[in-house]
């Protein structure tokens, strides 16, 4: 199999990368059913809602929702959306890699996070890590140059976390926030305490979902050797974006193909067919993945091999000249101060419960952890599955009311 070919099939399984307006062409029956007539009425809600944006899908569901530009130091323009509660407590969710703030509403009331805080009273905040969908804009640089893709998840924990942190705590009066992070987002709040300790002092509480920190037993992955092979062909990625729908050929939007992505995308995530939202699927696929650079996979590729959660391996003369030493700085977790609540599952083929107890073991001041107790539950479930709520996020809402 040539290379084109071998990449070809990595995206298929790995990305199962579909573009918003896909979801019209649907086959909804067989999928969803007809009970009350409903199918009619479901099509269209579906495709609304893979083609909204987040402040778009939260007004729609009866919510305030507000869109906010932020600015970073180093010139970044990035969205925060808002849920509005102008009485609520802070909270701040970030997404993971080659999500968006969309992860946090994509399933919609009473099943997504964002929602059930905001039902609870919380002031939503929900971040846009630069170079997705929502956060590419640059006071001098074109989203289309290399140099505005130059960035990992260091670049994402170092200025964008926390400048969207201080226009949360400037905009709503406060001096502390809960702060909750699924996968890369968890990665990128490590980044921020380890640079920049006075933030972990704005941090109430941090609760982690599936943290991509250590990863050393992600080297066993399936996919790995082909996650390389793509992001490392310069042909390919160079220093661009990547996985932003430009795949369009891949998901035909037939209740056959869409199956074939569900089943692709469990080879990858951990296999748990019970709590996966068929119906919803396409909605997910409208918004995801909603784009990232090639470096923040190179990174994660990198702490992978190595075992260290380490800054951005440049090779020996430049990491010399940039670090002042031959290999990359490993992130010095003894900075990292908030009060920290992790949560996991067994079946996350991307961050295994072995690197998560190895995590905590590591925290200067854990509050706790948190095995979902289903052994199917894997990594995207903590946004998807059908009893995400029961299954974690009263979890979550007990350890922000300190219920447990």
């Amino acid at each position: 199999m040539n290379t084109k070919r071998l990449l070809t099939v990595f995206v298929v399984g790995y990305f199962c990368v579909t573009i918003s307006d896909a979801a019209s062409r649907l086959d909804l029956e067989g999928i969803v059913g007809d009970e009350d007539n409903s199918v009619e009425r479901l099509a269209k809600d579906i495709k609304e809602d893979s083609r909204m944006r987040v402040d778009e899908l939260i007004t729609k569901h009866g919510y305030i929702g507000e869109t906010h530009n932020v600015e970073t130091e180093d010139g970044y323009i990035l969205t925060a959306h808002r849920i509005r509660n102008d009485n609520g407590k802070p909270i701040f969710l970030q997404h993971g890699l080659i999500d968006s703030s969309a992860g946090y509403v994509v399933m919609g009331p009473n099943a997504s996070l964002a929602y059930i805080l905001a039902d609870l009273g919380y002031d939503v905040w929900l971040g846009n890590a630069r170079g997705n969908r929502y956060s590419r804009g640059h006071t001098t640089m074109s989203v289309e140059s290399e140099s505005f893709w130059d960035f990992s998840w260091h670049e994402i924990g170092y200025y964008d976390i926390p400048a969207m942190i201080n226009y949360v705590l400037e905009t709503t009066k406060n001096d502390k926030l809960d702060y909750i992070g699924h996968s890369q987002g968890c990665t990128s709040f490590f980044v921020m305490c380890a640079t920049r300790p006075e933030f972990n002092n704005k941090i109430k509480s941090m609760q982690a979902l599936a943290p991509a920190v250590y990863m050393s037993e992600t080297k066993d992955h399936p996919y790995l050797r082909i996650v390389e092979l793509y992001v490392k062909n310069p042909v390919i990625t160079r220093n661009t974006g990547i996985l932003s729908g430009e795949f369009k050929f891949i998901c035909k939007m037939s209740s056959d193909t869409l199956k074939t992505c569900m089943e692709a995308l469990f080879s990858i995530i951990g296999r748990n067919k019970k709590e996966f939202n068929l119906k919803m699927f396409p909605v997910v696929l409208g918004h995801y993945p909603a784009g990232a650079s090639a470096k923040q996979i190179r990174h994660f590729l990198q702490i992978i091999n190595s075992g260290r959660f380490a800054e951005y391996n440049y090779g020996t003369s430049e990491n010399l000249f940039k670090y002042r030493q031959f290999v990359p700085p490993i992130y010095n977790m003894s900075r990292v101060t908030a009060p920290i609540y992790i949560h996991y599952s067994a079946n996350d083929l991307l961050v295994s419960p072995i690197d998560v107890e190895h995590l905590y073991e590591d925290l200067v001041n854990p509050m706790g952890k948190y095995l979902v107790p289903m052994k199917e539950f894997n990594h995207m479930d903590f946004l998807w599955a059908i009893n995400a709520k029961t299954l974690v996020y009263d979890q979550i809402v007990k350890v922000l009311q300190k219920k447990l």
